[in-house]
């Protein structure tokens, strides 16, 4: 009910209205009853304790009556309430802890983005914590941008310099391309660190404007764009189940980047760690230093996008 007295029901009653006219007959009834009825006919006087108990014994069948209707009610329209919400906005300042709270409750995770930055650094290590803690085993399927094609890079580029003007210095094709080897390296040695975790890494060759992280209870839908609120839709709802196909169907479209063991045990701390993991990635051969460089600077320092850029 809202400050009105309107009804939250799908019918609009206005309760006070209706308590009050039920009120007011009640009441005429029983002065009917009592004062009206014995004058005219010959009726019988009733006295009070006998008008009393007639309309207790009256209330009482009204109030099964009453009972069996919310039941049936609550049968064919409060469990409908019940159902999934098919969406929720989410607070720019609200995501981070909407994220962290999906990844603290799933066994799975899938991720559809560019750079996977924010993946990378904070919700990977909660996932992997969980894991460990609960002993339970971890699937985990990562789709960024291709960092060898450079069309693409400098196609996310420009998209992300729009997006965030503020930051237009920090995005560079080189910025891009060390962001996704960053990532990639990481799970690359997590993989191998991490018996429980099944990691599959993919490819792929276009830009979207949003950010898709599917987990066991929800899929939140993010944009690069600062400021701007996330969409969430919980398991259940259709755009869920829409969501995950379309993940799957994506995946299978885009090129999966196979993980040799022969890389995995290598943690890179030097430029030419870095240069040594990403030949036997078989990805952004032919980097220079300044590449290496950011590379492992993206790498050991991971930027948090929901704190700057």
């Amino acid at each position: 009910m809202d400050d009105t007295g309107r009804s939250d029901s799908p019918a609009g009653v206005n309760t006070k209205l209706y308590l009050s006219s039920l009120g007011l007959a009640a009441a005429l009834l029983i002065v009917i009853r009592l004062f009206a009825l014995p004058h005219l006919g010959g009726a019988t006087k009733v006295s009070l304790s006998d008008t009393i108990i007639s309309i207790v014994d009256s209330l009482t069948g009204a109030a099964v009556a009453a009972l069996c209707v919310s039941l049936l009610v609550v049968f064919f329209y409060g469990l409908k309430r019940q159902e999934p919400m098919e969406v929720q906005v989410t607070a720019p300042g609200s995501i981070a802890a909407e994220l962290a709270k999906a990844a603290d409750a799933t066994n799975s995770w899938d991720y559809r983005g560019h750079t996977a930055r924010y993946f990378r650094s904070t919700v990977l290590p909660t996932l992997l914590q969980r894991a460990e803690r609960q002993g339970h085993y971890l699937s985990v399927n990562v789709q960024v941008l291709d960092p060898d094609n450079v069309e693409l890079m400098d196609f996310f580029t420009e998209y992300r310099r729009n997006a965030n003007p503020d930051r237009r210095d920090y995005w560079t094709r080189r910025r891009a391309q060390a962001e996704i080897a960053a990532t990639i390296i990481r799970l690359q040695l997590l993989s191998y660190q991490f018996s429980r975790l099944n990691c599959r890494v993919y490819l792929a060759s276009t830009v979207s404007p949003f950010t898709i992280d599917l987990s066991d209870t929800c899929v939140i839908v993010t944009r690069e764009k600062a400021g701007t609120a996330a969409l969430k839709y919980p398991v259940g709802s259709s755009f869920y189940d829409s969501t995950k196909e379309d993940m799957r169907l994506s995946n299978r479209q885009s090129t999966e980047l196979p993980l040799p063991r022969s890389a995995t045990e290598l943690d890179p701390g030097s430029v030419a760690d870095v240069r040594e993991v990403l030949s036997l990635l078989d990805i952004l051969q032919g980097a220079d230093d300044e590449l290496l460089n950011l590379t492992l600077d993206a790498y050991r320092r991971p930027v948090n996008p929901y704190a700057s850029a």
